[in-house]
């Protein structure tokens, strides 16, 4: 059985249930620590110091976006400028969360209610994961998904008004990071680190 994680620290709120969820699949014991939400980028990267230095106690899972920065490794050292704890599983989505979801092609066809054809078949090359997800959900057969998903005519979001928690029921009940893996390969490797660094 994995080394149970004593701190969850995630990014924004949909990686709530994906950091939940990816637990989950590499068999964690279901008695996770409630994620903490740092509610986007401004706040998680300036304070992921603090987690780093708490890694000195118990193992921390930390999940974040790439967005628009040039690589992980130079995001990471430019926050964590003396290293990363071994206990620190810092993983960035690249370039965010969605690539991963949209890597379970099967899964997010059937929630969306398109054809599977239509999901990119390298969703981390997708420059904005987000907006691909949503250009998806247009197409949907399901009326629901689509107001849910896709934001209302002359609105300045690029996401629908129950995107978050659609996409939550999505992460916990219909998407399998076991078989996104095969399409995303920030995600195998955000997998392997943290069995690695679970099994320490």
């Amino acid at each position: 059985m994995p080394t149970p994680v004593q701190v969850i620290v995630v990014e924004g709120r949909l990686e709530v249930p994906a950091s939940r969820r990816i637990l989950l699949a590499l068999n964690h014991p279901p008695d996770l620590p409630p994620p903490i939400d740092k509610g986007g980028r401004t706040n998680f990267w300036p304070e992921i110091h603090k987690y780093n230095q708490a890694a000195q106690w118990v193992p921390v899972f930390a999940l974040a976006d790439l967005e628009g920065e040039p690589c992980a490794s130079g995001l990471i050292a430019q926050y964590l400028p003396n290293g990363r704890h071994p206990n620190l599983i810092l993983r960035v989505a690249i370039r965010m969360l969605e690539s991963w979801l949209l890597a379970d092609r099967k899964a997010i066809a059937r929630f969306l209610n398109i054809s599977a054809d239509l999901v990119p078949q390298n969703p981390d090359r997708e420059e904005h994961a987000k907006r691909t997800l949503v250009n998806l959900a247009r197409r949907s057969r399901t009326r629901a998904i689509r107001e849910d998903l896709v934001p209302e005519t002359g609105s300045p979001g690029i996401v629908g008004r129950n995107y978050t928690p659609r996409m939550s029921e999505f992460i916990l009940n219909g998407w399998n990071p076991l078989e996104a893996q095969d399409r995303s390969a920030s995600l195998r490797s955000a997998l392997a680190a943290l069995k690695i660094g679970l099994e320490l």
